[in-house]
């Protein structure tokens, strides 16, 4: 079966996404958006826009970051056009269906760089960022398409309850398959880089998780050009 996806943005007039290739977790019905429960929340299935930008699910900005060892050439993203912060673009996969997304492009030279959608659990509360206790569920999970990347990277963020690292912050890399997929990742399996201040996962992230990245990335870095589409991020346990 195969799907027409096309972004409101005008960065890509329509794209095929076929559903009916390898699965490395779950295979769930992209035209159905994921409900909360009691094993279940429910963190950002981009049925709803604020100012034509994809937000959370219960209303956090999205916004797209780069970065690169050489910012001359760094990474050039394209989601939503002229939105301040950059913002990835709303797409539909079906009538019933929303996602976000963005096209990318690494450059050269760069010893490392990268590409990521940032989404924030819920709107800041007189001008702070608001924290989730998530520590109770033992998974993350998305629907993802990716054209271009071999391997993606999820980082779990907290700023402004404690810590607020420029970088560092733990993560886990995994490789993603043709088509439009659900990946399960646990959360005990994310981790920090040796050089990174460190944090409990638990105590410091998990308990006070503001934001979640979803993104591309590089080391010794080649020309790739790519594009992903995220839907359907939620915590289980």
């Amino acid at each position: 079966m195969k799907r027409i996806l096309s972004f409101r943005s005008g960065v890509i007039a329509a794209l095929i996404v076929t559903v009916n290739g390898s699965v490395p977790a779950q295979q769930g019905d992209a035209s159905k958006a994921v409900e909360s429960d009691a094993t279940k929340l429910v963190y950002a299935d981009f049925q709803g826009l604020q100012n034509g930008r994809p937000v959370s699910k219960r209303g956090g900005l999205t916004r797209l970051n780069k970065y690169a060892q050489n910012m001359a050439n760094a990474p050039r993203v394209r989601g939503l056009e002229n939105a301040d912060p950059p913002s990835p673009a709303p797409a539909r996969e079906t009538d019933q269906d929303s996602a976000a997304a963005f096209e990318y492009e690494l450059r050269i030279p760069n010893e490392w760089a990268g590409v990521n959608m940032e989404v924030f659990g819920q709107p800041e509360k007189d001008g702070k960022l608001v924290a989730d206790d998530v520590s109770g569920y033992k998974f993350i999970t998305m629907r993802i398409f990716a054209k271009g990347p071999r391997s993606m990277r999820i980082e779990l963020i907290t700023r402004g309850h404690g810590y607020s690292l420029v970088s560092g912050y733990p993560s886990a890399v995994f490789r993603v398959s043709s088509g439009c997929n659900t990946y399960k990742l646990k959360l005990d399996s994310f981790g920090q880089p040796e050089w990174a201040p460190p944090l409990d996962l638990k105590a410091d992230v998990l308990k006070k998780l503001t934001s979640v990245t979803v993104g591309v990335f590089c080391k010794k870095c080649t020309i790739e050009n790519g594009t992903v589409v995220v839907d359907n991020i939620a915590f289980e346990k």
